[in-house]
């Protein structure tokens, strides 16, 4: 607590940031973390796509609570990624197909009645539905022709199956 109350305080009046909950106890693939990234697109009418073939983007290191600031075990986009020593040792790229996650689903967890179909796939769509609500009227002020917004939404899974949105 003292270290965000001292962030808090050392900001620049005016400046504009983002506080945001660290998810504690996410679902891990093979012991790492992972998230999911589901493409969009909105185009000048206000029609909204999902583009059904997302994928999985792994951490290169295990999970721990151990070291908060080791970037390879706790944040999972490529960019960063591809610079670690592990990068693409556990999977190609660091990616995984939704089939290859919905047969980990299986093996891993073959007693409880969880499908990535029928369970997190729509609640995935129903957050970018909602994301989508509620910028809106900030999505092509100036009424362009032909134009549209092409969104990378991110998600977590928690250990109770919960899906979060992490990021747009």
């Amino acid at each position: 607590m003292n270290e965000i109350k001292y962030f808090i305080n050392t900001k620049i009046p005016g400046t504009t940031w983002v506080v945001q909950k660290y998810i504690e106890k996410p679902l891990l693939y093979d012991g790492r973390k992972f998230d999911i990234r589901i493409w969009a697109m909105i185009t000048h009418k206000g029609e909204l796509f999902y583009y059904k073939h997302g994928y999985i983007r792994t951490s290169s290191d295990f999970y721990t609570l151990d070291n908060l600031k080791e970037n390879y075990i706790h944040l999972t986009n490529n960019c960063l990624q591809k610079h670690g020593e592990k990068y693409g040792i556990h999977e190609e790229g660091n990616t995984l197909s939704f089939e290859n996650f919905k047969a980990f689903l299986k093996q891993k967890f073959p007693n409880i009645p969880i499908d990535f179909e029928h369970h997190i796939i729509p609640r995935i769509k129903d957050l970018i539905i909602d994301c989508y609500l509620a910028a809106k009227n900030e999505i092509n002020i100036h009424r362009r022709k032909n134009c549209f917004e092409f969104l990378g939404f991110d998600f977590m899974i928690d250990e109770d199956f919960k899906v979060w949105l992490i990021e747009v």
